[in-house]
């Protein structure tokens, strides 16, 4: 079931933008300081971090620059608007979470490796590490639950994803505290809690992206809605008196918070043109009450029997809905 009518398009694009700017913000202060911090206090938890939220920069200036793409009104050359653009973002998001993720396990493994096969172990991080890792924590803590709350209010899929990323980078952080906190209390073999606790987090930040991936890569392929939206808009059109078996429903997503819906509608083949279209007109207004003012709607009108066809295939629907 789709959420309530969003923001109206504008308002809802503006606050998009608003909060994307506080993402940016927020990740072009921790990779210069994760990165800094983390080569200087011998870290390497704190690099891999480091390297996760340069990642993060670099996915935000390209969401950014597709998300107001994305606020364009439809022209000649986008008949259903630039929607689609907030959807490529979404998933080029959730794949920069995976990626990350890798790369934070290849390098934690080959880390412990080297101990195995070396009996090298990473060196002794210093305490500004662990204050770099709070930092970041209540940052990315506060930023994750103010793009939540624009996520929801614009029921924007691209700024949950961007929610998300924050709340995963909380705990990439939290693993910085515990495996540098760890290896510093304890010294020796503890200082592997390091990469240890990065590659646990990193498959907590691949599943967060798999979450943000999977559906986004659904609207791009033309996914049709939940069955259960599908049943309330049969419902508001069969709710339109005149209106008779709505049939061949066909919806989908044009973008993070518009629908297409298209639909074959039976009305009495005695009655004017004129007033057909009305009923189809009502059925519109109706679903866009619902679903929001930038819906895409087509209706096929039918003629009920004893309407007799004379053409194409209907002479055989009628003859089916005769019997």
């Amino acid at each position: 079931m789709l959420s309530p009518k969003p923001l109206a398009m504008k308002d809802n694009h503006t606050a998009k933008v608003q909060a994307y700017h506080a993402s940016i913000w927020v990740n072009s202060i921790l990779p210069p300081l994760k990165l800094v911090v983390g080569i200087l206090g011998n870290s390497f938890a704190l690099i891999a971090d480091g390297i996760n939220s340069l990642a993060d920069i670099l996915s935000n200036l390209v969401v950014y620059l597709l998300l107001k793409v994305s606020g364009k009104p439809q022209d000649e050359d986008h008949d259903y608007g630039h929607g689609k653009y907030e959807t490529v973002a979404t998933f080029s998001l959730g794949a920069v979470m995976i990626v990350a993720g890798v790369m934070i396990v290849v390098d934690g493994i080959s880390t412990i490796a080297t101990y195995f096969t070396n009996g090298e172990l990473p060196e002794i991080p210093s305490w500004i590490v662990l204050a770099v890792a709070i930092f970041a924590m209540g940052l990315k803590e506060w930023v994750y639950h103010y793009t939540m709350k624009k996520a929801k209010e614009t029921r924007s899929e691209v700024l949950r994803a961007e929610a998300l990323d924050h709340r995963s980078d909380v705990f990439t952080s939290l693993a910085v505290l515990i495996g540098a906190g760890c290896a510093i209390a304890f010294g020796g073999v503890a200082r592997l809690m390091e990469p240890v606790a990065a590659i646990v987090v990193a498959g907590f930040v691949m599943r967060m992206g798999a979450i943000v991936t999977i559906p986004a890569l659904n609207k791009l392929a033309e996914a049709s809605l939940p069955q259960d939206t599908e049943e309330e808009i049969l419902q508001i059109a069969e709710s339109v008196e005149g209106i008779q078996l709505p049939h061949n429903l066909r919806t989908r997503m044009t973008g993070s918070d518009t629908i297409a819906i298209e639909m074959d509608v039976r009305v009495d083949g005695n009655i004017p043109l004129y007033e057909a279209h009305d009923l189809t007109i009502r059925v519109e207004e109706l679903l866009r009450e619902r679903f929001g003012e930038e819906t895409h709607i087509i209706i096929h009108i039918e003629p009920m029997t004893p309407f007799v066809h004379k053409v194409g295939s209907y002479k055989k629907i009628q003859n089916e809905t005769a019997q």
